[in-house]
């Protein structure tokens, strides 16, 4: 197996203590995986969409998201992918202002170097059947 195929020691590990620390509340912990310069990006179709760097896009992508939904996560499968870790999660998101919700599964990108979570890209199954649940009836 070449190099490349290797995952970096401790990329599993580093982003199953993320998904913990989220699931406890524990943003404060979570926030310190991060490299402070760290970068997510999300589908440009969600309210939320788009890059956003560090801590503050960070929050300001999480606000963005919680005017819109509330969501429930579930089901974690974490497993190293070279130096990328992929994380599928079923997510429930339910619409604030209708009270509908859909259920989709997502897959999560992690790059990571030095110990430190450093890219997430995120991708819903179907963002079509989330964005539906904001349409009134």
């Amino acid at each position: 197996m070449s190099a490349s195929l290797h995952e970096e020691p401790g990329g599993t590990a580093l982003v199953e203590e993320l998904s913990s620390r989220f699931l406890v509340g524990d943003r404060e912990g979570a926030f310190a995986l991060f490299d402070p310069d760290f970068r997510i990006e999300q589908p440009t179709s969600l309210p939320h969409g788009g890059w956003h760097r560090g801590r503050a896009g960070m929050e300001s992508m999480g606000a963005t998201f919680a005017e819109h939904w509330d969501r429930t996560i579930t089901n974690p499968r974490i497993m190293g992918c070279g130096e990328v870790v992929l994380q599928v999660t079923t997510q429930t998101w339910t619409a604030r202002a209708t009270g509908r919700a859909a259920t989709t599964d997502v897959v999560e990108l992690f790059s990571h170097s030095g110990g430190l979570i450093t890219e997430i890209r995120v991708f819903q199954q179907d963002t079509h059947l989330l964005l539906s649940t904001l349409d009134e009836e």
